[in-house]
């Protein structure tokens, strides 16, 4: 099994650097600079699961710490867009509140699940990039209103929808794992993840 400290985690943990200078061109009215921080954030985003695959090093534990960054960076962006006063603070505060409501799920879901595991939602993963153009255009000035109330109305929606997936449905077994390294016979060894009842 490959070990947390790999290059793709070590990717993830590079985009936490993005948000002290994010901080700086917000408070010095770089606003272009801050949007350019902000685009750094995101394509890091996109090239630790690049570097995953390459270095074959996805770990369960990779990809909570990737979808925690993103909580915690672009949460981070927006909290500061509000304390500077460029986006509506209400918007911002639910958006806070749906957002700590999902993590609780996800928390049950893998205490139901019996194992460290990253509850898979393509709606919240689309949003969670969205997320990304919602703090450039807070930090550019572009169209705040609209964006960040319709954001929130489309988390509200999401998170209802996989809350009832994640803390009343059945919760499936566990995929089998596939090892990359061969026996001498040419197959694949597949090991199968025991299920531990919650």
């Amino acid at each position: 099994m490959a070990s947390n400290l790999n290059p793709a985690n070590a990717v993830t943990a590079s985009r936490f650097l993005t948000l002290p200078p994010y901080v700086w061109a917000v408070d010095q009215g770089h606003y272009q600079v801050a949007c350019l921080l902000l685009l750094l954030c995101g394509v890091l985003d996109l090239f630790d699961g690049a570097v995953a695959r390459l270095f074959k090093c996805q770990t369960t534990f990779g990809e909570v710490f990737d979808a925690l960054a993103d909580g915690i960076c672009y949460g981070f962006a927006i909290i500061v867009l509000t304390a500077y006063g460029l986006v509506p603070w209400l918007a911002v505060v639910l958006i806070m509140v749906l957002g700590l409501m999902n993590a609780g799920f996800r928390w049950i879901y893998a205490r139901r699940a019996g194992r460290t595991t990253n509850y898979q939602s393509h709606a919240m993963e689309r949003l969670v990039a969205f997320a990304a153009y919602l703090g450039g255009f807070g930090t550019l000035g572009f169209q705040v209103e609209f964006f960040f109330w319709t954001f929130t109305g489309m988390l509200a929606l999401v998170v209802v929808h996989d809350a009832k997936r994640m803390v009343i449905d059945p919760v499936p077994p566990a995929a089998p794992r596939v090892h990359d390294d061969l026996p001498a016979s040419g197959e694949r060894r597949v090991e199968r993840t025991a299920e531990v009842s919650p």
